[in-house]
C-alpha cells in the first residue's frame, strides 16, 4: 500500500531521508511541519506508517510516535486507528490566506527582498546543477507534477505542485546539503512566494514557466536551467512584492491633521 497520494517522487525521499544522528522528536516534527506549511504535504495526503516512518527518518518508533503526538496537538494531523487507519494531514491544516497576508505585511521591504534574493540564488543554483547532473528519463517524471492547465484552478494544487518540483530539483542536485537548504528555504519562505497563486493567470503563467524550466532540464542545458529558474521565480515574486505594498498601504497611520 503507498503511503502518499503521489508516490516515488524526488521530493519526498528529500523529504523522508534519514534524519542521522540527531534524529530527535522534535526533528522529526520540524521536518514534517515544514513539509506542511510548504505545501509538500497537502490536506488529506497520508503520512508512512510510524515503523515505516522511523526505518526512513532513522530515527526509533518511539520518537516517531512522540513527533506526532505534537502534530495532532497543533492540529497539523489526524491518526485513526484500526483497519484502514494511520495518520493524515488535517483538512483545516490549509493555508491561512489572511494570516501569510499579515506576515508579508509586517517584513520590511529590504527583508523582504533579502528573503527573495536567498530564494532566487538557491533554487535557480539548484536548477543549474540539476540540468548537468539529472538523466532525462528523471526529469520527465516531474512532468506528472504540472497540474492540468485545462482543469479549474485550484490555487492549493498549484501551490503543492511547485513545492514538490523545486524540492524534487533539489533532489536531482544529489547534493543532501544542499537538498536540505532548499527544504529550510521552503519552509520560510516557499508558502510567502507562492501567495500569489491564488490568482489564477499568475498560476498559469508560472505553469508556463515551469514547463519551460523542465524542458531545460531534460535538455541538460544548466544555462536555460538558471534562466527558467529565475524567470519563473521572478514572475509570483513581483507579484508578492506587489502584495506587500499594497499591505503597507493598508496599514500605514494617517498623520495627524494637526
Amino acid at each position: 500500500m503507498t503511503a502518499l497520494r503521489h508516490p516515488g517522487s524526488r521530493a519526498r525521499s528529500a523529504l523522508f531521508a534519514p534524519l542521522g544522528d540527531a534524529g530527535r522528536a522534535a526533528l522529526v516534527e520540524r521536518r514534517l511541519t515544514d513539509a506542511i506549511r510548504s505545501g509538500l504535504l497537502a490536506p488529506g495526503d497520508r503520512l508512512p506508517s510510524e515503523p515505516e516512518l522511523a526505518g526512513m527518518l532513522g530515527v526509533a518508533v518511539v520518537t516517531v510516535r512522540e513527533a506526532l503526538i505534537g502534530l495532532r496537538a497543533r492540529g497539523l494531523v489526524v491518526t485513526t486507528r484500526g483497519r484502514g487507519g494511520g495518520t493524515v494531514v488535517a483538512e483545516d491544516a490549509r493555508l491561512d490566506e489572511e494570516a501569510l497576508a499579515q506576515r508579508l505585511g509586517v517584513l520590511s521591504r529590504a527583508e523582504l527582498h533579502d528573503l527573495a534574493d536567498h530564494y532566487v540564488l538557491l533554487l535557480a543554483g539548484c536548477a543549474e546543477l540539476a540540468a548537468e547532473r539529472a538523466d532525462a528519463e528523471e526529469v520527465e517524471a516531474l512532468r506528472d507534477l504540472l497540474p492540468d492547465p485545462d482543469e479549474p484552478h485550484d490555487a492549493g494544487r498549484a501551490r503543492h505542485a511547485d513545492a514538490e518540483i523545486w524540492l524534487s530539483i533539489a533532489a536531482l542536485t544529489q547534493s543532501a546539503r544542499l537538498t536540505r537548504a532548499v527544504v529550510r528555504s521552503e519552509a520560510d519562505f516557499g508558502v510567502l512566494a507562492r501567495l500569489p497563486f491564488a490568482d489564477p493567470d499568475v498560476a498559469r503563467a508560472a505553469h508556463d514557466r515551469q514547463a519551460a524550466l523542465l524542458d531545460a532540464l531534460a535538455a541538460g542545458d544548466p544555462d536555460a536551467a538558471r534562466r527558467c529558474a529565475r524567470a519563473l521565480l521572478q514572475g509570483t515574486l513581483d507579484e508578492v512584492a506587489r502584495a506587500q505594498a499594497a499591505a503597507h498601504a493598508r496599514t500605514r497611520t494617517p498623520r495627524s491633521a494637526s
